[in-house]
């Protein structure tokens, strides 16, 4: 309409009434850019915030693992050395055969990790990143999941030889006591090791424990276990503080 008017004026040659049509027809044409453009900026917004949420969901995820996983790698670590201080000293624990096999087997234990990373995934292969317009959020989100998917996750997913071993020289008996009140997981995202008392008697606990030490290779690869379970604690712990920086700064708004 404007366009028919602004034509029909040039042909009158009516200046004044030019200068008003092109006025409003620029205006009209900007008007309508800025319209399109604050749309879609509001759609933008709108989809960082909701990417923004399921990221802080996957981060408050992994902080709640990786607090799981201390208990539970440390409690692997306490049981193993016990383990590796009788083999090389003969000194039981609390004066028990038992609680030496109950060490053997837990130390075997393991519950592997990985981050919650599905959002920053999605995003990163949609090419969404910039939505994340905090760019020490975006840098420190680089660094966890790329570092943690390439540099050291191996140390959070590996499968022990010692877990073979010992599993495998242990009588059924004792596996199944050890798995049926000495473990438990009430939901897949919690497991905890329990003491327990034992299923054999003290003598037989002890044949149990000369079995293990005649194997040639269990002690070499329990010491190996327990040194990667030290070195995959110290290196879950220190995810902590990134973790809370980047809750903090990625914290979605309330709704209004």
């Amino acid at each position: 309409m404007i366009l028919g008017r602004f034509a029909q004026t040039l042909k009158e040659q009516n200046w004044t009434t030019i200068l008003v049509e092109f006025v409003l027809l620029v205006a009209g044409v900007f008007l309508g850019i800025q319209a399109a453009n604050w749309n879609e900026q509001r759609a933008e917004d709108v989809k960082a915030k909701a990417y923004l949420t399921r990221i802080h969901v996957n981060l408050q995820a992994d902080l709640e693992s990786i607090r799981r996983r201390e208990t539970m790698w440390g409690q692997v670590i306490a049981y193993g050395k016990g383990a590796i201080r009788y083999a090389e000293t003969g000194e039981l624990v609390e004066g028990s055969a038992w609680k030496i096999v109950l060490a053997f087997y837990q130390s075997s234990q393991l519950w592997q990790w990985v981050t919650s990373d599905s959002t920053y995934q999605e995003m990163r292969s949609g090419g969404e990143l910039g939505l994340i317009r905090d760019q020490g959020l975006r840098d420190a989100l680089s660094q966890y999941y790329l570092e943690n998917g390439s540099g050291t996750a191996y140390l959070f997913m590996l499968q022990p030889e010692y877990r073979k071993i010992v599993r495998g020289l242990t009588p059924s008996v004792v596996a199944d006591h050890i798995w049926a009140k000495c473990w438990q997981q009430p939901n897949p995202s919690e497991q905890y090791l329990l003491n327990c008392d034992s299923p054999v008697s003290e003598a037989q606990a002890q044949a149990v424990l000369a079995g293990y030490l005649e194997d040639p290779g269990l002690l070499k690869e329990l010491r190996f276990w327990v040194a990667n379970q030290g070195v995959a604690l110290n290196l879950i712990q220190n995810y902590n503080p990134l973790l809370k920086d980047m809750l903090a700064r990625g914290k979605p708004e309330p709704p209004q």
